[in-house]
């Protein structure tokens, strides 16, 4: 099937593929007005793992439907260099999920299979009005902390944690929010809860000790703590977690805390 008259660089391809753009502003075009996200992927003719790809990946059925929620873009490495730097693509194949201006909102590297692929598609936000409404306004001042902080719940929501907690972290820097106890409390929760998301115990037990030491007077205080045996557990230290929580459950009895506690030590 020819290219469609009007969708200046879409390569030609039969139906059986994926539709990549090949023309990075010309996808900026089509993306902004629909307020669709750009699925960018990064490749090489010399990327033995881009001709798998290729084959056994874009010719499945359900890629080529759940891309449809995207305006996809095939970037050649070698050619376009300044793209490649921009995105910090040191990697291929590398794909970076967009807003519909180009900022990042997620990334994946390396081979990955056409159900899985299908999956991750299907599972990112196919309208981006409101990442692109907090882009543009971080566009005009990148310290903008109520847009930091919006673009961090908005991705959390979007389940996209690590890109959330990118976001999260510049929030914290901001006076607005170092400055007020309630706005820098919600915001470390939430960064706890990003890194319970991905698994990553260290950091999130280190954030949840750090919201029980400066905010003791909370209501939140016994979630935290509860959180940081979870996350001890989630680092591989399984008896640092177990002497945490039953140590959790002896000084907080009968608390519905507590219970979860003696629920996740349970053998």
């Amino acid at each position: 099937m020819l290219a469609v008259a009007g969708l200046g660089g879409v390569r030609a391809a039969s139906a059986a593929t994926v539709e990549w753009r090949t023309s990075f502003d010309e996808a900026l075009a089509q993306s902004r007005p629909l307020n669709k996200p750009m699925w960018l992927e990064f490749w090489a003719t010399w990327c033995a793992p881009c001709k798998v790809m290729d084959a056994e990946v874009y010719t499945d059925a359900d890629v080529i439907q759940a891309s449809k929620r995207f305006v996809p873009v095939r970037i050649d490495f070698d050619k376009k260099t300044v793209l490649a730097r921009k995105y910090n693509v040191t990697a291929l194949p590398t794909f970076v999920f967009t807003n519909s201006d180009g900022a990042e909102l997620f990334r994946y590297s390396g081979v990955i299979t056409a159900s899985p692929m299908a999956e991750l598609l299907r599972s990112l936000p196919a309208d981006v009005a409101e990442f692109n409404r907090l882009g543009r306004t971080l566009a005009a001042d990148r310290n903008n902390a109520d847009a930091l902080e919006g673009m961090g719940a908005a991705l959390k929501a979007a389940g996209l944690f690590r890109t959330s907690n990118d976001y999260y972290k510049r929030a914290l820097q901001q006076s607005q929010i170092r400055a007020s106890g309630p706005r820098r409390e919600a915001v470390l929760t939430a960064m706890g809860s990003n890194y319970l998301e991905t698994r990553a115990g260290k950091l999130a037990a280190d954030v949840f000790t750090r919201c029980v030491k400066e905010f003791p007077g909370s209501p939140h205080v016994l979630a935290w703590q509860l959180n940081v045996g979870r996350a001890y557990a989630m680092d591989g230290d399984k008896d640092k977690s177990r002497k945490y929580l039953q140590a959790f459950i002896r000084d907080h009895p009968g608390t519905p805390e507590s219970e979860t506690a003696a629920r996740l030590i349970e053998p």
